[in-house]
C-alpha cells in the first residue's frame, strides 16, 4: 500500500512539473484557426460543450475564447504587444549661447519631432538672442521672422499686434510658420 502510494505521488508530481515546465503549445494553422473558430461559435450558439469541456458553461466558452485571443492576437484582430525592450530616446543635444534657455517655449509651441530643429535653427539664426537683427536684411528676433511678413503671420497664427521682439511671439509664429509651410522660410534648416 505504501509502495502504490509512493508510485502516485511521484506521479502527481512529476505531472505537475511537467505542466509547469512545458510552455504552452501556441503554434496553430491558419486552417486550425478557422477550424476552431467555427467550432467555437457553433458551440456558444448550441449550448453544446467541447468533448474536453463536458458540462461547459457559457463563462467557461468565454474563458477559452479569451485564451485563444491572448495566444494569437492578430488572429483575432487584437495589437500584438511588443516583445523587445523600448528604446530610450535620443539625449537631446545641448546647444551653447542663449538658445538652451528657449527650449521650454520651443517645447511648447513646435510639434515634439520638430524641437531638436527649431532649436537648431534659432541657434544657426540668432544664437539665441531675442533682439538679434540681421544687418543685411529685415529679419529679426529668435526665429529671424521678416519685418514685411510679421504683421501677416503673426495675426494668422493668433498673435496679432504681438513685437517681432517678444521672444513668445516669435517662437509661436515660427512654429505656426512651420506646421503650415515647412522649413522652407529660414536658410538655417
Amino acid at each position: 500500500m505504501a509502495r502504490s502510494l509512493a508510485a502516485a505521488s511521484t506521479l502527481i508530481i512529476t505531472l505537475l512539473l511537467v505542466v509547469a515546465v512545458v510552455p504552452e503549445a501556441r503554434a496553430h494553422t491558419d486552417d486550425e484557426l478557422d477550424a476552431w473558430t467555427v467550432d467555437w461559435g457553433r458551440r456558444m450558439i448550441t449550448g453544446e460543450p467541447a468533448w474536453w469541456l463536458q458540462g461547459s458553461t457559457v463563462i467557461d466558452l468565454l474563458a477559452e475564447y479569451d485564451d485563444m485571443a491572448r495566444r494569437h492576437p492578430r488572429w483575432f484582430g487584437l495589437p500584438v504587444p511588443h516583445t523587445h525592450p523600448a528604446r530610450s530616446p535620443a539625449p537631446a543635444r545641448v546647444y551653447a549661447g542663449g538658445v538652451e534657455q528657449w527650449r521650454p517655449l520651443v517645447e511648447a509651441y513646435f510639434a515634439a519631432d520638430q524641437v531638436e530643429r527649431a532649436l537648431r535653427v534659432m541657434a544657426c539664426e540668432s544664437g539665441g538672442v531675442p533682439t538679434a537683427k540681421n544687418p543685411g536684411s529685415s529679419a529679426s528676433g529668435l526665429m529671424q521672422h521678416l519685418a514685411r511678413y510679421w504683421p501677416s503671420r503673426s495675426n494668422s497664427a493668433g498673435w496679432a499686434g504681438a513685437s517681432i521682439w517678444d521672444p513668445e511671439a516669435n517662437i509661436a509664429v515660427a512654429a505656426w510658420l512651420q506646421r503650415t509651410g515647412g522649413w522652407s522660410h529660414w536658410v538655417c534648416r
